[in-house]
């Protein structure tokens, strides 16, 4: 497996984040905003930018993180969410549709192998589980049609999307044939268990990444302080033979502090 971080976690400024990452042994970042940007809404000038310093300082760009689909479903009620973690994009389908090409071609121009999207905004979060339709699916289908060869989406679970849990992201892959990247502290937000038990071959074997947060009652919480059973769950890839990365995504932006805990824990982790 492969360590990688979120630039935005670290700073607004990549080479912050790619400092962070070498001093951790990291030597992939993942690229979910920069420079006061959604990385969905830079233009070819910052992305040409932000390939050369990538290359320049020797660093693989894990995958893009895009917000593509967290957004309310064709016809949709679009009020309501504001995501703190996707900057200058609004949960609305026709501007999510707009940038999605684009989003394709800026994976290519970083040489970054994966674009992680989501599968729409579930309108009763918290109720019963919500699927996903047969035409939103072809939505999605589309939408990633023209990507550039060897970029590839990859679906997360997200508590208030339609696919939440990990169960659900299992049945998905199952159903679409897209590969996975396996949250389990947003299914246990989604009213699901802790994820070790539904960390199976059958879902790690279609998995491209897997996020590392923690949570303590309603906060995040630096990995290895909260109630996931991170030394557990390490064993189940070990044990299944899981060879795609592992992203930290503490959700710990502005305390610099939590986030390398958190990656001290993640190496320790991956290292055991």
């Amino acid at each position: 497996m492969e360590l990688s971080l979120i630039t935005d976690e670290v700073s607004q400024d990549p080479e912050d984040a790619i400092g962070l990452a070498l001093a951790h042994g990291l030597r992939k970042v993942a690229v979910r905003s920069v420079w006061g940007t959604n990385v969905a809404l830079l233009d070819r000038p910052a992305v040409d930018r932000l390939a050369k310093l990538f290359a320049r300082r020797g660093v693989g760009v894990s995958s893009i993180m895009s917000p593509l689909f967290k957004c309310h479903a064709p016809g949709a009620d679009e009020s309501g969410l504001v995501d703190p973690h996707f900057i200058g994009l609004p949960p609305v389908f026709e501007q999510h549709v707009a940038v999605a090409g684009w989003l394709g071609q800026i994976a290519d121009a970083v040489a970054a192998p994966l674009v992680r999207i989501f599968t729409f905004l579930d309108p009763s979060p918290g109720g019963r589980p919500c699927r996903l339709g047969a035409s939103e699916l072809a939505t999605m289908r589309e939408a990633v049609t023209d990507w550039p060869y060897g970029v590839e989406p990859v679906i997360e679970n997200e508590f208030v999307c339609r696919v939440k849990t990990l169960p659900e992201l299992t049945a998905f892959g199952l159903r679409s044939g897209w590969r996975a990247v396996a949250d389990p502290c947003n299914g246990l937000l989604a009213g699901d268990s802790d994820g070790l038990e539904h960390m199976t071959a059958e879902l790690l074997t279609a998995t491209a990444d897997v996020h590392v947060k923690d949570r303590s009652g309603a906060r995040y919480v630096p990995v290895g302080d909260g109630e996931l059973p991170w030394q557990q769950i390490f064993e189940r890839l070990r044990q299944f033979g899981y060879s795609g990365t592992v992203t930290l995504e503490s959700h710990l932006r502005r305390d610099l502090d939590g986030v390398e805990a958190s990656l001290r824990a993640l190496t320790r982790l991956a290292a055991s």
